[in-house]
């Protein structure tokens, strides 16, 4: 079982239109550890001499990273930010900007729009490894599995939570991208396949519920074809009672299909990246999301159905640890 978590912190996020921005979104805090319980090694190092079986988000990830709105062109295998006329109109694509993860990911500066960590993954044994389905333990206190979810921000003038997502739980997008590699780290050309898996995606800002596709800018239906493109449905948290500063219940959502990501053979070795930003095209980026704080939970299982050994986020965690409004 393995297990990656990344705790996203977004201050400001799209204003007026899906790619204006009056302020820019940053990741002030990003984890990330990937547990391992059955074999599978990690590192950021295809050549080194010590593998784990945890990695930390924050090693490979500056923490300062901006998120503004993009979009993923699957045709050009590459992502594009909106550009802009003297009028302040949108220019219609293709003359966008073409973004490159050296110049574009995880800058801390005007260049910076999305995250991108790389990490290798190797075994001893034979594995096929899936995103593991969400669920609630504790009676929903905590969760487990693959889940995005809106951090709660207690209001103790009110004696109440609040929803630090903001929305923003549903404009969210986590691309993972599968690459057999040599043991040098060197790409073998067997494959290399992107998957976009969209939380929350029968859930809208506007109250709206029901799933809407997400249109590419390559005039297809979907970013990426409906194979790779992993959907759940949303995750929500309700007050617990009585309420309490440090507790609410989870209900979380269930993938519509379970999707395998890639299998290894003992002494075979992937490239695994993780990437996350913000979507333009999806219809819930828009000006009403501010200061939203995010949670996403992201967990790996060799079976699609299996459960066992899961490692609830409060585990990595002295608590909940509910930040104040």
């Amino acid at each position: 079982m393995y297990m990656l978590i990344i705790l996203l912190t977004l201050l400001t996020v799209a204003s007026y239109t899906w790619f204006s921005l009056s302020q820019t979104p940053r990741v002030s805090d990003m984890y990330m550890f990937i547990n391992s319980e059955t074999g599978l090694e990690l590192s950021t190092d295809p050549l080194a001499d010590e593998w784990v079986l945890q990695l930390d988000y924050r090693d490979m990830v500056r923490e300062t990273s901006p998120l503004r709105p993009i979009t993923w062109s699957n045709a050009r295998q590459q992502f594009y930010a909106a550009d802009y006329g003297i009028d302040g109109r949108l220019i219609d694509y293709p003359d966008w900007q073409p973004l490159i993860n050296e110049r574009n990911a995880n800058k801390n500066n005007s260049d910076g729009y999305y995250t991108k960590a790389t990490f290798y993954a190797r075994t001893g044994q034979d594995e096929t490894v899936f995103l593991s389905p969400a669920v609630e333990v504790d009676e929903g206190i905590n969760g487990s599995g693959t889940y995005v979810i809106g951090t709660p921000v207690w209001d103790g003038q009110n004696i109440l939570h609040n929803n630090g997502g903001m929305g923003a739980e549903c404009a969210i997008r986590i691309g993972i991208r599968i690459e057999p590699v040599n043991l040098a780290g060197e790409p073998t050309g067997a494959y290399s396949i992107f998957y976009i898996y969209e939380p929350n995606s029968d859930r809208h800002i506007d109250g709206s519920v029901g799933y809407t596709p997400t249109p590419s800018i390559d005039a297809t239906a979907t970013l990426v074809p409906e194979r790779n493109l992993i959907l759940q449905s949303a995750s929500t948290w309700t007050e617990a009672y009585p309420v309490q500063r440090n507790v609410v219940i989870h209900e979380l959502g269930d993938f519509t299909t379970d999707v395998e990501l890639f299998s290894l053979k003992s002494g075979q070795m992937v490239k695994i990246d993780i990437y996350c930003w913000l979507e333009g095209q999806d219809v819930d980026c828009t000006n009403e999301i501010q200061g939203a704080q995010i949670m996403a939970n992201i967990q790996f299982a060799t079976e699609p159905d299996s459960q066992s050994g899961m490692v609830p986020i409060d585990e990595f965690f002295d608590g909940y640890n509910i930040p104040e409004d």
